[in-house]
């Protein structure tokens, strides 16, 4: 019998609750609730347990999901307690082992990574590097808590697990009624369990061996079936790594579309960037703001951004539409600034206005191109003063309000031909932006039809609705006069109008119909000229398996035991980021959007590292070539900057 104590580094003051101590709570609801007959979702799970440890824990279980910060070790046990009681009574014994096995599950694919690193990096014999990597997966989450010895026979290896501070643990624990050896076997079989996953996914023809324990203080023992001549199985690492890597793919787009239901924003263009840099400058200052655009391109929204970004966000963010929200000029300057009591028929008190409610906050002038000369005048004025005189009044109040306002018309024409005071022109247009049509970002368009189903599907609490490329394709060449709230009611009619989950052109209005019935489609290149943004499953799963086994020699190691192993993990990058690299037309920009949102320095470094610096170039090459201008100059996402 040969044996193996690692040494593990000191303990530091913060490593003796557990690291994964909310991952292991979430593993053991989501256990119960694939068993238990009576609390079959994790939401059930999770408000049982807060009731049953009183009403004083709901509101603390609702900030811990919601933040996932750690559980104190006693919590945890609490909770191996409720939820055992909850499953089957055939399921108790062996709940904490299943709990394990749902946890390493869960965490396997972001710990593969480096394990696998150390362990085709360093030689040495199969069982030892087996537990070597057990222990580092261990240590990864439950720090130095935990003592691990490992010993090893012809057939098997044998795990020693002890508490290093059980002394202090018992104490602990026995301060809020526990029995510190029941913690103990609680805990010690959730790590049999993760233990014994991992093996089974990194050993091939592992088989489970019903592990031993010894009730002997805190000491446990695990065997693990893993005789000293096994092989690693390359297949389930390889698709244990695939799978992660779409679990990436997953979170981003789900990170994505909550920050898009958030800010109700989708960036999918260099103008709408260019747009979008000049509102996060705009927010900083406190100066007047211009926003310049079509009807339904989403400037109310932008000006309600800019509020949100700026020193005033606790402030107050008044919007007011100078032509549809007030009617006449005397009843919109009657809200806009307020009235006397007596100031014209029908005044019977004294009214605030809305410049007095928008004070320390911002307030919006929809459509500033329709004032009538005398608001303007009085619009100017307040600007200049900061003060203004209800209808009426006498009195000047005095107000501390950023003035944003916003029109679909010429202003700058409209000063020319006298038709708006220069003057005032001048004091709103000192930060102007423009937000473009949809019709000159066309690239924005699937990414917004996609950000537009998601977020009708959830108001409809119903499946969300698939779009073609095809049917993408010929979205994007129609010139949408509406542009994004024409887009939306589209979207609406669609969904009502399709009898399956994935839309057709059919099922659109008549008038988008209408487009392609009457009118020469544009050819596809004009539409493929700017970057599209890529889908997040670009990455074809059984092409990316075969590319990887079929890569060459170089880039494999061989194995101490004799095996080569069909991949490396570089190379799976390698093969990744050179899709992205084909997708994105070489913008780093884009691409670290896609590679776990890495900064374009560090993509640059890793490209030139994997030696795929001219192929990335070639990619802008190309592209300037489908636009016919070599020379152009690239948009404000290239990689070139």
């Amino acid at each position: 019998m040969r044996g193996m104590a690692q040494a593990v580094p000191a303990l530091r003051s913060s490593e003796l609750a557990d690291r994964s101590s909310y991952a292991a709570a979430a593993a053991a609801v989501r256990t119960t609730a694939q068993l238990s007959p009576e609390l079959r979702d994790e939401e059930a799970v999770w408000t049982g347990f807060a009731k049953w440890r009183g009403a004083y824990l709901e509101e603390y279980v609702r900030t811990l999901r919601r933040t996932q910060h750690s559980l104190f070790y006693y919590q945890l046990q609490h909770l191996y307690e409720f939820c055992t009681a909850h499953v089957p009574a055939q399921c108790r014994e062996q709940f904490c082992f299943l709990a394990g096995r749902n946890f390493c599950e869960a965490t396997l694919g972001e710990t593969l990574y480096p394990l696998l690193q150390v362990a085709l990096a360093k030689p040495g014999q199969f069982q030892v590097t087996v537990a070597e990597m057990i222990r580092m997966y261990l240590h990864r989450f439950a720090g130095n808590k935990y003592q691990l010895t490992a010993e090893f026979e012809p057939d098997r290896i044998l795990l020693v697990l002890e508490d290093r501070y059980c002394d202090a643990v018992a104490e602990s624990v026995q301060q809020y009624g526990l029995d510190p050896a029941r913690c103990f076997r609680n805990s010690f079989q959730f790590i049999s369990g993760a233990v014994d996953y991992f093996v089974s996914r990194v050993v091939k023809g592992y088989q489970t061996e019903p592990f031993g324990f010894e009730a002997n203080g805190q000491r446990g023992l695990i065997r693990l079936a893993v005789p000293e001549n096994s092989m690693f199985d390359y297949e389930s690492l390889l698709e244990t790594l695939l799978a992660f890597i779409y679990d990436i793919q997953a979170r981003q787009r789900s990170d994505r579309e909550e920050r898009q239901l958030e800010n109700d924003l989708v960036i999918a263009s260099p103008l709408m960037r260019q747009a979008w840099d000049k509102v996060l400058r705009a927010s900083r200052s406190d100066e007047a703001v211009l926003l310049l655009g079509e009807s339904g391109t989403g400037k109310t929204f932008i000006a309600r951004k800019i509020h949100s970004l700026s020193p005033r966000r606790e402030g107050p963010f008044i919007h007011v539409g100078l032509t549809s929200d007030l009617g006449s000029d005397n009843i919109i300057q009657s809200n806009l600034f307020g009235h006397e009591r007596g100031a014209f028929t029908g005044a019977t008190e004294q009214k605030q206005g809305l410049f007095s409610l928008a004070d320390g906050g911002t307030i919006l002038l929809d459509e500033i191109g329709d004032a009538s000369p005398e608001l303007q005048a009085k619009l100017l004025r307040v600007i200049d003063t900061c003060t203004f005189r209800r209808l009426g009044g006498v009195q000047d109040i005095q107000v501390d309000v950023r003035i944003i306002a916003a029109t679909h018309q010429p202003l700058e024409a409209m000063a020319a031909e006298g038709k708006f005071r220069r003057d005032l022109y001048y004091r709103l247009n000192v930060i102007p932006i423009r937000v473009p049509p949809l019709r000159e970002q066309p690239e924005s368009v699937p990414a917004l039809a996609e950000f537009l189903l998601s977020r009708l599907a959830r108001a409809q609490r119903r499946a969300a609705g698939k779009l073609s490329q095809d049917l993408v394709s010929l979205l994007q060449r129609y010139p949408w006069p509406g542009n994004i709230r024409e887009l939306e009611h589209a979207l609406r009619h669609a969904l009502a109008m399709s009898d399956s989950g994935t839309l057709r052109l059919a099922d659109f209005p008549d008038v988008v119909r209408a487009h392609f019935r009457n009118a020469d489609a544009p050819p596809a290149a004009t539409i493929a000229s700017a970057p599209a943004s890529p889908g997040f499953d670009i990455i074809d799963r059984e092409a990316l398996r075969l590319a990887i086994r079929a890569c060459d020699p170089k880039t494999t190691q061989t194995a101490t035991n004799g095996q080569t192993p069909p991949c490396h993990i570089d190379y799976a990058r390698r093969v990744y980021l050179e899709a992205l690299i084909e997708e994105c037309h070489g913008d780093l920009a884009l691409i670290g959007q896609y590679w776990d949102h890495h900064s374009e320095k560090t993509l640059r470094a890793l490209i030139q590292r994997l030696g795929l610096a001219e192929r990335c170039q070639e990619a802008r090459n190309k592209l300037k070539g489908e636009r016919g201008a070599p020379g152009a100059t690239q948009g404000p996402g290239s990689a070139t900057r």
